[in-house]
């Protein structure tokens, strides 16, 4: 948690880790973008009731629209679905709640990744531990087919 004095952006005066530290500024660290990206959206890591420095979010492309951020588990990539309508909503923002909306948006998805993740490893853990996963050699050396055999619940 920062000890900033006051709501502050990534590479603006007034950054502070510890209460005692003298104001600095936190250098920005942007994801990177390729050479055929139009940026629409550059917003810094900063603070504001919740310390976001660590998350720097770009808004990219012109007919479909894609959210980077890069924060300290590296670089991640999210379309935004429903460009259109979501444009207009971007453009009429200030960019501190265009930030806190992005914010919105990247751990809404990360977190509903993480869940998934949980779900199908339980479901191949169980598949596992009742002997229902099957393989299959797949001709001419194109490598291995792999499935689980139906979860047989019985009735009580």
């Amino acid at each position: 948690m920062c000890c900033c004095d006051k709501p502050n952006v990534n590479g603006e005066l007034g950054y502070k880790w510890q209460p005692k530290d003298a104001p600095g500024v936190r250098p920005i660290n942007p994801p990177m973008l390729s050479e055929y990206e139009a940026m629409r959206y550059d917003e810094p890591g900063r603070c504001g009731g919740v310390d976001s420095h660590c998350h720097h979010y770009r808004v990219v492309g012109i007919t479909s629209l894609e959210l980077l951020c890069k924060n300290g588990g590296g670089e991640k990539r999210i379309r935004l679905a429903n460009s259109k309508a979501l444009a207009p909503v971007l453009a009429s923002l200030d960019s501190n709640a265009r930030y806190w909306l992005l914010n919105s948006i990247y751990h809404a998805y990360s977190d509903g990744r993480q869940q998934g993740a949980e779900v199908v490893e339980e479901r191949w853990r169980k598949a596992a531990a009742e002997k229902r996963i099957k393989t299959r050699k797949l001709p001419n050396g194109r490598g291995v087919r792999v499935w689980t055999e139906p979860d047989l619940v019985t009735a009580h």
